[in-house]
């Protein structure tokens, strides 16, 4: 039986026969040629998946995940599509224009990152004044991430809707399990096992336990660099990560890739990558220091009048006393809004 890193995986990699898919890892440090019938295998395997998390016939699903380059989103949507009554695919990058898909293609169904899903309800919230039971989104899907502790119950409450997961492979993106509840349902029992971090050993069968989350292929492992130690809880079917791969909000920083850029310029002599969660919870003070949000107000404005307006942002109490919006005309020229009290 052979182990495989992700970064073995470019010295294994056969040369592409006829017709044959090939998937590029993520970030593309490497090539894996599937046939037609390995793919059609996968998209069966995430089909199962889909359908343990709760895809129905009549649900219409809009997919808000990563798409690196790599055909993992696609593969994933055409699962789908086999059994949902429609399918969309779209960036997660842009809450707005997540919004207005959203509010296009009315889906019932979303499927996103905890952190993207998270960030979404926030600014529903503070920036778009959007109460999130009104987006009739009744199932949430949560994949490519390890989440933060309560963020599954805070989506259900919030959105009022039916929580589950989805978990897919770093390497083809295929979905293997789903956690609807309590438990993990693997579509394909050989799919999966658990490995020893330091030895090339198979410890459990499945994902029941604690090692690393290994991939089977006949006599191929493929370790995933995805821990289960403890246990995982709400954070998803893994925990932690290990290797040369470090997640971080649904991507993957390969630290071969970085070394190999930062070594072409001259001068860095060692660095360090540092990964935080961040605050992720957005009040009203952290979105007003927020130059993005700034830069919103600016573009509206800009759509509205062809005159330059400096941005002013403050933090005002929400309960503080006085009109939405005003004019004050230090020239003395506009004399008010409304006319039976203009002075």
């Amino acid at each position: 039986m052979t182990f495989l890193t992700r970064g073995d995986l470019a010295k294994a990699a056969g040369k592409p026969g006829q017709g044959a898919l090939l998937f590029a890892g993520s970030p593309a440090e490497y090539g894996m040629a599937l046939t037609e019938a390995e793919v059609a295998a996968m998209q069966a395997l995430s089909r199962r998946s889909l359908e343990a998390a709760g895809l129905g016939k009549s649900d219409r699903v809009l997919f808000a995940v990563a798409q690196d380059g790599s055909p993992a989103v696609g593969l994933l949507a055409q699962a789908a599509a086999g059994v949902a009554g429609s399918v969309a695919v779209t960036s997660p990058r842009g809450r707005l224009r997540l919004l207005s898909t959203i509010r296009a293609l009315k889906p019932n169904m979303l499927v996103t990152t905890p952190c993207g899903a998270a960030d979404f309800l926030a600014r529903l919230y503070l920036e778009f004044n959007v109460d999130p039971v009104e987006l009739d989104l009744t199932k949430i899907v949560l994949v490519g991430e390890i989440a933060s502790p309560g963020v599954r119950k805070r989506l259900a409450k919030e959105f009022e809707a039916d929580l589950s997961e989805l978990y897919c492979d770093p390497v083809f993106g295929a979905a293997l399990a789903a956690r609807r509840g309590s438990g993990w349902s693997v579509a394909d029992e050989g799919t999966l096992a658990l490995g020893a971090l330091a030895s090339d050993e198979i410890v459990a069968e499945g994902v029941a336990g604690e090692g690393e989350l290994l991939l089977r292929a006949g006599d191929t492992v493929i370790r995933t660099g995805q821990v289960i130690k403890g246990d995982a809880g709400d954070a998803g079917l893994f925990n932690h990560t290990v290797g040369e791969h470090v997640l971080a909000r649904g991507q993957f920083v390969s630290l071969p890739l970085l070394r190999r850029q930062l070594a072409l310029i001259d001068g860095v002599a060692r660095w360090t990558l540092t990964v935080d969660r961040g605050d992720r919870t957005f009040d009203r003070e952290s979105l007003v220091a927020n130059p993005m949000w700034k830069g919103r107000i600016q573009q509206a404005v800009v759509a509205a009048t062809p005159l330059h307006v400096d941005i002013k942002t403050e933090l005002i109490s929400p309960d503080a006393a006085g009109p939405k919006d005003s004019v004050v005309d230090l020239r003395g020229h506009h004399l008010g809004v409304a006319r039976d009290k203009a002075r």
